[in-house]
């Protein structure tokens, strides 16, 4: 069995020199997700929450697990900390619950019923 040659020096044992170590990518992504996780619990959620959401899912594909769960969990935030986000998730789940366009029928009939002429 051949014996490994090791040191301190960074150089390797191929020709001699290996080169300089590889450096850590900063997670850009992770980044601005947790920014705009934030952002969008204390501004306005209706811009900076799906920022935050799409960021999230970028650095979870990207290898940042940790900060795409930090981005989601704040994301979670802004959605639960907004009224208008979550009026618009209850609309869904009542339109879908209850069924509006057989009770919103005579409306859209009274506006032409979103036909263009």
């Amino acid at each position: 069995m051949d014996k490994i040659p090791l040191s301190l020096s960074g150089q390797g044992a191929q020709n001699g020199n290996a080169g300089p170590p590889p450096q850590a990518k900063t997670p850009i992504a992770g980044y601005l997700a947790a920014g705009f996780g934030i952002l969008g619990i204390f501004g306005p959620a209706i811009l900076f929450t799906p920022l935050g959401l799409m960021f999230s899912l970028i650095a979870l594909l990207r290898g940042q697990g940790t900060w795409a769960f930090i981005g989601l969990m704040l994301c979670m935030g802004g959605v639960l900390s907004s009224p208008i986000l979550m009026g618009l998730i209850g609309l869904g789940t009542l339109y879908v619950t209850f069924d509006w366009h057989e009770m919103m029928k005579p409306l859209y009939d009274m506006f032409g019923g979103g036909i263009d002429i």
